[in-house]
């Protein structure tokens, strides 16, 4: 027996045993577990898409009572509601209304793209921002084509 004929064996493309089998070669159901998932990272992703946009309108209430609330103190004292005084009386209106909502302080801005330096790796950028992995893979397939091999410079959109 060649080479050749081992190789098509242990592949499961030939040789004795070859009819015996039922259905496809062992790499296809690695396939299929492969595709079943990248179907659960999606749903993981969209999950925590759909969080992140109930947080982020959760932030724009905030945001519009602090306003509010800044604005009518201000006008209370009559200054203009855009006047540098003003400013740290809306950052405090914006905690005391975040402090009422069981929110810990105002949301700082939430990091949506990173940019790969030497010595990342998928699961370091991960854990480093807090996302599931799966999700990060599943949300940059389109870009990265192999999640163990990332490049300085590539740019990675975070879940």
């Amino acid at each position: 027996m060649g080479l050749l004929d081992n190789v098509k064996k242990n592949l499961g493309f030939g040789g004795k045993g070859a009819d015996e089998r039922s259905g496809a070669a062992p790499f296809d159901r690695t396939a299929e577990r492969q595709a079943a998932e990248d179907a659960a990272a999606v749903e993981v992703s969209a999950a925590d898409k759909a969080a992140a946009e109930t947080a982020a309108a959760q932030a724009s209430q905030q945001q519009a009572a602090a306003d509010a609330a800044a604005a009518q103190e201000a006008e209370q004292e009559g200054l203009e509601p855009e006047a540098p005084e003003v400013q740290p009386q809306a950052q405090e209106a914006a905690s005391e209304a975040a402090a009422g909502t069981g929110q810990p302080g105002p949301v700082a801005p939430r990091v949506t793209e990173v940019v790969v330096e030497q010595g990342d790796t998928m699961s370091g950028i991960a854990a480093q921002y807090g996302v599931d992995l799966g999700a990060l893979i599943a949300t940059n397939a389109d870009t990265v084509p192999n999640p163990d091999r990332i490049y300085p410079g590539q740019v990675l959109r975070l879940p």
